[in-house]
C-alpha cells in the first residue's frame, strides 16, 4: 500500500466519524520536503474550526502508523468553490454545474470543454457546451486528464466565513 492509499484509509473514517467527506489525499514533494494534504468537504462548506480539529485528530494517527517513511507537512484544506472532480460521485453530485473538463485524447476532435455537467451516463462524463450548450460530449471517466467546476457557477460567498484554503502544521 502507497502512502496515498495508507493516509486515505486511516483519514476517511475519522472524516466521517466527524460529518466530514475526506475528497482526496494528495501527497506531493520529494523526501525530507513532502507535503501530505488532505481535502475535506461537507455540505454547506469546511470551516476553519473543522479543518483544525481533522488535523488534530490525524497527526496522531499518522504517527502512530507511520506510513510516511520521513518528515513531512500535514495539510488539510476544503476544495475550494472551483474544487475538483475526481470520482464518479462527484460526477453525479455536481451535475447541473458549470465545469472545465480535459481529456487526456481527443474526444470528438477536442481535448477541452467549458459547459455544463450533465452527470454520467455508462461511466463516462456528459458535458452539454457551445452556444446555449446545445452540444454534447460524452467522456469515459478513465480518460478524464482534468475536471473542475467552474467558478462563476459557485455559491456567493458567505460573507467570508469561509475558512482559509490551509492549515499547516509545525514540521517534525
Amino acid at each position: 500500500m502507497g502512502v496515498r492509499e495508507a493516509v486515505f484509509a486511516l483519514a476517511e473514517p475519522l472524516a466521517a466519524e466527524r460529518g466530514l467527506t475526506l475528497v482526496d489525499v494528495e501527497v506531493a514533494g520529494a523526501p525530507g520536503r513532502t507535503v501530505v494534504r488532505c481535502v475535506l468537504d461537507k455540505p454547506g462548506g469546511v470551516m476553519l474550526d473543522d479543518c483544525e480539529g481533522f488535523h488534530r485528530a490525524l497527526d496522531p494517527l499518522l504517527d502512530a502508523a507511520d506510513p510516511v517513511p520521513h518528515s513531512y507537512v500535514l495539510e488539510v484544506s476544503s476544495p475550494g468553490q472551483e474544487r475538483p472532480l475526481r470520482t464518479e460521485r462527484d460526477f453525479r453530485l455536481f451535475a447541473g454545474r458549470a465545469v472545465l473538463l480535459a481529456a487526456k485524447g481527443e474526444v470528438d476532435g477536442r481535448r477541452e470543454w467549458a459547459g455544463r455537467l450533465l452527470g454520467v451516463q455508462g461511466g463516462a462524463a456528459v458535458v452539454a457546451f457551445g452556444d446555449a450548450e446545445a452540444e454534447r460530449v460524452v467522456v469515459p471517466l478513465d480518460q478524464v486528464a482534468w475536471a473542475r467546476l467552474r467558478l462563476e457557477d459557485a455559491p456567493p460567498p458567505d460573507g467570508g466565513a469561509r475558512a482559509p484554503r490551509r492549515v499547516r502544521r509545525a514540521p517534525r
